[in-house]
């Protein structure tokens, strides 16, 4: 099967059962987090993804990692997801639950990254008037990234659009118009 479908399936079937329960942004959080463990720590995903660990392993394991502090909405869709086999699939399906997430809230995730620092504020009133009109009920999650290798200008990043007005960036498009390499003798 489909995994975008079985991951749409499952991420759907998560949003509704916590828009249910009153605790959608909590899930929301709770799978930001898992996200971020599950893919810094190589035992727990071994552990999640072995096919010997019997369930019951799995779920005190993922317990352990949210520091068993979970929501009865995901506490009960990773027991869900556990006992039909579909682990494999888990983090396919938390990022599924992101992207429907910001969806259904209008939530716009924006990446900005500068050679420099600037404040927040001052990025997100920028930011908000360059956008266009569709997109002004949008609520803005903003990243602010500085990365000193950019040398100059700043990278843009939302939803499937990269804007690259970077030196650097600048620099390999030139190096690539040009064909530059380094002088050989032949």
């Amino acid at each position: 099967m489909y995994i975008g479908f079985i991951a749409k399936r499952y991420a759907t079937a998560l949003a509704d059962f916590a828009a249910i329960n009153n605790e959608e942004e909590r899930v929301f959080d709770e799978v930001k987090r898992f996200i971020t463990i599950f893919d810094k720590n190589r035992y727990a995903r071994s552990i999640l993804l072995s096919p010997v660990q019997p369930i019951a392993e799995k779920e005190n394991a993922v317990q352990k990692l949210l520091d068993n502090n979970t929501s009865r909405s995901f506490n009960g869709f990773i027991k869900l997801v556990l006992r039909h086999g579909r682990e494999k699939y888990l983090n396919f399906i938390l990022h599924s639950y992101i992207y429907l997430y910001r969806e259904r809230h209008k939530i716009l995730n924006v990446s900005l990254t500068t050679a420099v620092p600037f404040s927040d504020n001052e990025i997100k009133q920028k930011i908000a008037e360059i956008l266009p009109k569709e997109l002004e009920s949008y609520r803005l999650e903003l990243h602010n990234n500085v990365d000193s290798s950019i040398i100059g200008g700043f990278i843009f990043k939302f939803n499937d659009t990269i804007v690259d007005a970077s030196l650097s960036g600048q620099l390999k498009q030139l190096e690539k118009r040009f064909g530059i390499k380094q002088n050989r003798i032949l």
